[in-house]
């Protein structure tokens, strides 16, 4: 605060309010307002003058700050909510997610420049509604989108800013929502004979170059279904006795500059993506074979193969979740097969697990790493047949 802004507080004070020094008790007198005092305000009394201006100028500058705060609009919230939010999440990633939510949906949108005190329950409803219209929204689009002005709502509750929170007084009619055409096998996992084929691929290309040893993680993963952050950041000690422990993953990490932009680097963090995460799988005896190689392919180069140092190397350096996905893109390329990535050949391993009679469903999202068995159905899942395999077993299947 400066000077002249005190000198104001102190005269428009004085000018108000008697304020003087009392010999009786050799004390400066003075008052503040108090809403809840039969005369509307308060006496105070202070031995220096200094300590009396002081109380005054802070009762007036937190009603400012406070007049302030309840003029406050989501614009000027913003940054001080997303930092909050970031208190609550590891997962940087998730933040330059809202971050990129808050420039596509919410910075050239008026409602951001309103007061949040003068929003309605009615005008936030029709608000979220136009959203939901004229962006073409399915029901996880909007959820991730509402998550901004919701929170930030029910945050300016806590800090007592809001008296309640208006976005949490309506529901949104299913029937707004694009329906979410349901994911096509043929772009979600490899069927039967490209999996085929592109085992063969990766196997003719370690052959020729035995220090590609990302071909054999290729190979590893389709008898494993691990997340790719997770492939990359096995460790020997992680593999005993033919089980696999997941404990840690590759992550994405990124820090906000001061221009708005983002920058990315890579880290392992030692945990996976979620506590279903940490889990411990059999490792049948081809993929062991295949984990004996890598480790011959390792000792030959000189790379260390203690329970601490990293498992897939490449060039001294441990292999990176983009290098495993390039090889498949490579690979679908010449295959002349829809490209896909390490995530479809997890979704690949997982739905023969599932179709395994003898596997519970539980044990199968275990391996998978989830809890929720709407997630692992809808998107874990598929068919692996082509389509003259499926009229075949249809064949057998519906004649009479």
């Amino acid at each position: 605060m400066t000077k002249k802004h005190r000198d104001d507080i102190i005269k428009k004070h004085t000018e108000q309010y008697t304020t003087k020094y009392y010999e009786s008790d050799r004390r400066w007198h003075s008052f503040l307002p108090d809403e809840n005092s039969p005369r509307k305000k308060k006496p105070i009394a202070k031995r220096k003058w200094e300590d009396l201006a002081d109380e005054i100028v802070a009762y007036y500058e937190a009603q400012e700050e406070d007049t302030k705060r309840k003029r406050i609009t989501l614009r000027q919230f913003y940054p001080e909510w997303f930092t909050y939010k970031w208190q609550d999440t590891n997962n940087s990633n998730y933040m330059k997610h809202i971050d990129g939510e808050w420039n596509r949906f919410y910075a050239d949108d008026p409602i951001v420049d309103r007061p949040v005190v003068e929003l309605t329950a009615l005008e936030l409803k029709n608000w979220a509604r136009n959203k939901i219209i004229s962006c073409q929204m399915n029901k996880k689009q909007y959820y991730n989108m509402a998550v901004i002005i919701r929170q930030s709502l029910e945050y300016l509750v806590e800090l007592g800013i809001l008296p309640t929170n208006h976005y949490a007084e309506f529901k949104i009619k299913a029937s707004l929502f694009t329906p979410t055409v349901p994911k096509d096998a043929e772009f979600e996992v490899f069927n039967e004979e490209e999996e085929h084929l592109l085992k063969e691929l990766a196997q003719k290309e370690f052959a020729e170059h035995p220090n590609r040893i990302a071909t054999l993680a290729v190979l590893i993963n389709f008898s494993l279904g691990l997340r790719v952050g997770e492939l990359v950041a096995l460790k020997w000690k992680d593999l005993r006795d033919s089980y696999l422990y997941i404990r840690r993953m590759e992550q994405q990490q990124y820090e906000k500059l001061d221009n708005g932009k983002w920058k990315k680097h890579l880290e392992v963090v030692e945990h996976p993506k979620s506590d279903a995460g940490y889990r411990t799988l059999y490792v049948v005896s081809s993929a062991m074979e295949l984990f004996n190689k890598v480790r011959d392919v390792n000792l030959q180069n000189g790379y260390s193969c203690d329970p601490e140092d990293y498992i897939f190397m490449y060039r001294k350096h441990r292999l990176t979740a983009n290098s495993i996905n390039s090889h498949y893109e490579r690979y679908c390329k010449e295959l002349g097969i829809k490209k896909k990535g390490n995530h479809k050949a997890r979704k690949t391993t997982l739905t023969k697990i599932a179709d395994n009679p003898n596997i519970n469903l539980k044990d199968a999202m275990n391996w998978a790493g989830h809890r929720d068995v709407k997630t692992f159905i809808n998107h874990y899942c598929f068919s692996r047949y082509s389509d003259e395999q499926k009229r075949q077993e249809l064949e057998k299947t519906l004649n009479v």
